[in-house]
């Protein structure tokens, strides 16, 4: 699977020391081989997940007790999700 990687790239850089599988590792798993090639299309519901909700309003980490679901909150309005790294 290292031929897939780009041409310099060095997974070493960003990956644990004590990292169980490297990239290489990742992408030869079968049960990863869909994540790189989304199954929807423009118009499709997105898939479904549920997170807890946090209140990060003094600075620190608080479960609210709350649970959010993309299902039951996208009936009732639009959502926007986005994703990103801070680190």
């Amino acid at each position: 699977m290292a031929d897939k990687l780009p041409e310099g790239f060095d997974w070493k850089a960003f990956t644990p020391d004590d990292s169980p599988k490297t990239p290489m590792d990742v992408m030869a798993d079968p049960r990863h081989k869909g994540l790189g090639t989304p199954d929807l299309s423009e118009g499709d519901d997105a898939y479904d997940f549920k997170s807890k909700i946090y209140d990060y309003s003094d600075g620190t980490e608080k479960d609210t007790g709350k649970l959010f679901q993309l299902a039951k909150v996208a009936k009732e309005k639009p959502v926007a999700l986005i994703f990103g790294s801070y680190t």
